[in-house]
């Protein structure tokens, strides 16, 4: 591993969901629960927009309307697999083909990302991402099988999304930063950031 790595660095993240869940866990009575679906292309844990409160205010008033909620958490990255990293990248190309590899040889097809389901957003966009959650997964656990004591707390990664920002732009609406924390210790301080301020 190249020492230029990031890791140890401490972000803020937002995390959005009902109001009824952010009370519970802020209170301390609930925590989070780990994201598992097929189509979390950073595989499981819990999702943070990394700096980006009204982004996360934006997702939770679609999925929850009125009811929606925000979390802030002040995020140590301990060991993290940062996929804006060159390092990262070459990593999950190496997966990809080993992957691609092992589903040929049992006749099998790999999965393939795809837009929204009910077309909201720019169509282009793909976020459902299944077969960037299978390359993550295949990655995790070969890191895991080569480096069982250096496993990844977190993981980091750019997300293009939305339409342009304006005419003629690379810049869309929703870009982000999405932080995947797999090893919850690292959440260091949770806090309201609508009380913020």
């Amino acid at each position: 591993m190249h020492p230029f790595h990031y890791c140890n660095v401490t972000v803020y993240g937002f995390h959005g969901c009902s109001a009824a869940v952010k009370s519970k866990i802020l209170s301390g009575s609930a925590q989070f629960n780990r994201s598992a679906n097929r189509y979390d292309w950073l595989g499981p844990g819990v999702y943070f927009w990394e700096n980006d409160f009204l982004r996360a205010q934006s997702w939770a008033r679609d999925m929850h309307g009125n009811s929606a909620g925000v979390i802030g958490a002040k995020i140590q990255l301990g060991h993290c697999f940062d996929i804006s990293n060159s390092f990262a990248k070459a990593i999950l190309k190496i997966a990809y083909d080993d992957l691609q590899a092992d589903l040929s040889a049992a006749r099998l097809s790999i999965l393939i990302n795809k837009p929204h389901p009910w077309n909201k957003g720019n169509p282009d966009d793909k976020v459902l991402r299944y077969l960037d959650k299978v390359v993550i997964d295949y990655a995790m656990a070969i890191s895991q099988q080569n480096q069982p004591n250096n496993l990844y707390d977190t993981i980091r990664a750019p997300f293009q999304e939305g339409f342009p920002v304006y005419p003629g732009s690379a810049f869309r609406e929703h870009d982000h930063i999405h932080l995947c924390v797999r090893n919850p210790d690292l959440l260091i301080d949770l806090f309201d950031p609508e009380e913020v301020g």
